[in-house]
């Protein structure tokens, strides 16, 4: 259980990297679409919300197995 949370984890952190990396390209370039940034900066928020749910459930279940 822990591996796979590890694991997804690490692919949120990924997918918010490269949102982010996208919005920073748009905005840096002034030529884009209100609509556009708008779901990529939701799609973010989104994404750092499932981070803070997943760290705290991984923290519960690192300290779950420690108590085993």
């Amino acid at each position: 259980m822990i591996d796979h949370l590890e694991h997804r984890l690490k692919r949120l952190e990924e997918d918010h990297a490269q949102i982010n990396k996208r919005i920073d390209g748009l905005e840096s370039t002034g030529v884009f679409e209100d609509a556009t940034l708008e779901v990529l900066k939701k799609q973010r928020l989104h994404l750092k919300d499932e981070l803070v749910k997943l760290k705290l459930k991984l923290a519960y279940e690192l300290g779950e197995a420690e108590n085993d």
